[in-house]
């Protein structure tokens, strides 16, 4: 038996090897001439060096297309999100009522940390964060943007009176509905 797994790795050995010597063959007859040749010296073939072009900014050209579409096509831009977030501390998003754990995740990796961000959003940046999130009108309807006015501004006060703790516990452990925020 032992003899049998022995001549099978001999004949893959073989075969191996077979493959290597015809790919080097089929190289050197359709590939053309290596680049050392070329650069060591004359050859059957003759080539012609034209300047190379710098390669351009793809990235920057790519953005200044995307953006042009866009304001051709009426859709919204993306806002301007930050690398980090101040401080190296971000702010709590989910006292925003609607913003629990995974969609505070979403908004920081899109560069939204802290409530003055989101507060200055335009209506077309709303647009964009709630098509790209797939939130189907909920920025709006939940009212992000004046949540996170009156966080950014330190009017805790009108806050808890309109929306609560915002999904912050209370002392006895409870969150609270704002006038806002109450299911009826």
């Amino acid at each position: 038996m032992s003899h049998l797994v022995i001549e099978l790795a001999l004949w893959i050995l073989l075969a191996f090897l077979v493959g290597c010597i015809l790919g080097c063959l089929l190289r050197r007859l359709f590939a053309g001439e290596p680049a050392a040749a070329v650069a060591s010296g004359p050859s059957q073939f003759t080539s012609v060096t034209a300047p190379v072009p710098p390669a351009p900014d793809v990235k920057a050209e790519t953005a200044a297309i995307v953006a042009e579409a866009q304001a051709l096509a009426g859709t919204p831009a993306r806002p301007t999100g930050m690398a980090a977030a101040r401080g190296g501390t971000p702010d709590n998003l989910q006292r925003i009522s609607g913003v629990g754990p995974k969609n505070e995740k979403t908004l920081h990796s899109l560069g939204f940390f802290h409530f003055d961000q989101i507060a200055a959003w335009t209506p077309e940046e709303v647009a964009w964060v709630d098509d790209h999130l797939k939130f189907g009108g909920r920025i709006a309807r939940e009212e992000w943007i004046n949540q996170s006015r009156l966080l950014a501004e330190g009017k805790e006060d009108e806050f808890h009176r309109l929306y609560g703790t915002g999904g912050v516990r209370n002392k006895a452990g409870e969150t609270e509905s704002g006038t806002r925020t109450r299911k009826d």
